[in-house]
C-alpha cells in the first residue's frame, strides 16, 4: 500500500467473499466485525502503553456489528512473477484504493531477510491504518471483485491479517521511516496447548526491549472462520490456516539500522531468546520478515517523461530538479498549456483544475 496519508478509516469483515482470483483459485471468504467510530491515527501516538479491554471484539458499532474503532491491516505478499508485473497491477489497485473512503495511513516495506527464506521475485509488506473494519469491508466489496485486483493477486501469495496495537506509542506514520531504520515483523503460530503458548516470543521481545529496541505487540481480529488469525498463509498452498490447535501472535520491532539488528542478534541473550522463539513456533505457518521502507508509488522520470514502476530508480530532487512520485502512471506530470501561453509540467488533474490544455510536449522555446 502507498506511502501517503489519506482521509478514511480502518474497517473489516462479515461473511465477505473475495471472488477475486478465481483463475488461480484465490477466494477470500471473510466474516467479522467492525464499526463506524473514527479515531484519528494521531491518537495512537500518545506516550504510554495501554491494554485493550478483554471484550474489545464484542464492542461493536454500526448496522453490521463490526468491532469498533481503528484497525491495522497487514498484507505480507510473496511475489511469484516478475516484480514489474506485480508493481504494475499493485499501482493500479492502490490508485483505486486511494480514492476510497476508509484508509487513513498507508506504508510499504521490502523484505531484506525472511524466515522462511524469501524466494521468487521478492516479498513486500503493506500496512494500512483504517478508520474501522466496516470501511475495509466496503472497500473489499468494491475493489477485490475488480479485474485489476484479480490480475494483481495472480502475481503473489498473500498473508492478510487484521490487528489492533496494544501500545499507544504505535504510529504507522513514523514506524521505521527514518534514515536506515529497519522493521522486524513476526506473524507467528504456536501450538495451542492451553498453557502460556506464546511465552517464547514474550521473552524475546522483553530481551529486545532491555537492549533498547522499540517493540510492539498486537491483538488479532477473528478471521472468516471465527478464530484469531489471518485469512491466508502466503507459503501454505494446501489451504487456510488451522482453525484449531494453533495460536497466532503478531509483533514488530524497530531497529536503527540493519547493522544494529545484526549486532544485537549476535549477543548471547538475544540469540538465545530468538532461538527459543523459532524452536517453539509452528514453522510451516510462521513468518518473520526484516524489512526496509519503500513505497508503492510510481516514479515519474523528469528527463524522459517515462513512468517507472520500480521505486529504486527514482532520483527525486528539489525545486523541480529531479523525478516525481505519483500514485499511478496516469498521475505523472505532463505538458500543460495554461493562461498566457505558459507551458508547465502538471498532473492531469491539476491541469484540468486550472483550465489548462494537455500537450504532447511543450514548445521548444519553453522549458
Amino acid at each position: 500500500m502507498p506511502e501517503k496519508s489519506i482521509s478514511g478509516g480502518h474497517s473489516r469483515w462479515d461473511v465477505l467473499r473475495f471472488a477475486t482470483a478465481s483463475s488461480v483459485g484465490l477466494s477470500l471468504l471473510i466474516s467479522l466485525s467492525a464499526a463506524s467510530t473514527a479515531l484519528a491515527q494521531a491518537s495512537a501516538s500518545v506516550t504510554g502503553s495501554t491494554e485493550l479491554p478483554a471484550n474489545w471484539r464484542d464492542i461493536k458499532d454500526g448496522v453490521g456489528g463490526y468491532p469498533a474503532g481503528p484497525m491495522l491491516e497487514i498484507a505480507l505478499r510473496r511475489t511469484l512473477s516478475d516484480k514489474l508485473e506485480m508493481f504494475k497491477w499493485r499501482s493500479e489497485f492502490i490508485a483505486m484504493l486511494s480514492a476510497q473512503p476508509g484508509p487513513l495511513v498507508e506504508r510499504e516495506w521490502h523484505s531484506i531477510w525472511g524466515l522462511p527464506e524469501n524466494l521468487g521475485a521478492g516479498t513486500w509488506t503493506g500496512m494500512t491504518w483504517w478508520e474501522n473494519q466496516q470501511k475495509w469491508q466496503d472497500m473489499a466489496n468494491m475493489l477485490f471483485t475488480s479485474p485489476v485486483a484479480e490480475k494483481w493477486l495472480q502475481t503473489l501469495n498473500m498473508t492478510l491479517i487484521f490487528v489492533k496495537p496494544l501500545d499507544n506509542r504505535f504510529d504507522l506514520h513514523t514506524l521505521a521511516q527514518s534514515g536506515a531504520q529497519v522493521l522486524e515483523l513476526g506473524l507467528l503460530v504456536f501450538p495451542a496447548t492451553g498453557a502460556d503458548d506464546a511465552a517464547a516470543v514474550e521473552t524475546y521481545l522483553d530481551t529486545l526491549k532491555k537492549n533498547g529496541v522499540e517493540t510492539y505487540r498486537f491483538a488479532i481480529y477473528p478471521n472468516q472462520s471465527g478464530f484469531y488469525g489471518p485469512y491466508t498463509v502466503a507459503y501454505n498452498k494446501n489451504g487456510p490456516p488451522a482453525s484449531k490447535g494453533e495460536k497466532w501472535f503478531v509483533y514488530m520491532a524497530s531497529y536503527e539500522s540493519l547493522d544494529a539488528r545484526t549486532r544485537l542478534q549476535s549477543t548471547d541473550d538475544i540469540r538465545r531468546a530468538f532461538e527459543g522463539l523459532t524452536n517453539s513456533m509452528v514453522k510451516e505457518h510462521s513468518d518473520i520478515q526484516v524489512m526496509a521502507r519503500t513505497t508503492s508509488q510510481v516514479c515519474c522520470k523528469k528527463t524522459s517523461n517515462a513512468c517507472s514502476l520500480d521505486p529504486d530508480v527514482c532520483e527525486v530532487g528539489i525545486m523541480g530538479g529531479g523525478d516525481t512520485w505519483a500514485g499511478s502512471c496516469g498521475e505523472c506530470p505532463q505538458p500543460c498549456m495554461t493562461d498566457y501561453n505558459v507551458c508547465s509540467r502538471l498532473s492531469p488533474r491539476t491541469c484540468a483544475l486550472v483550465g489548462g490544455k494537455r500537450l504532447d510536449a511543450c514548445p521548444s522555446s519553453q522549458k
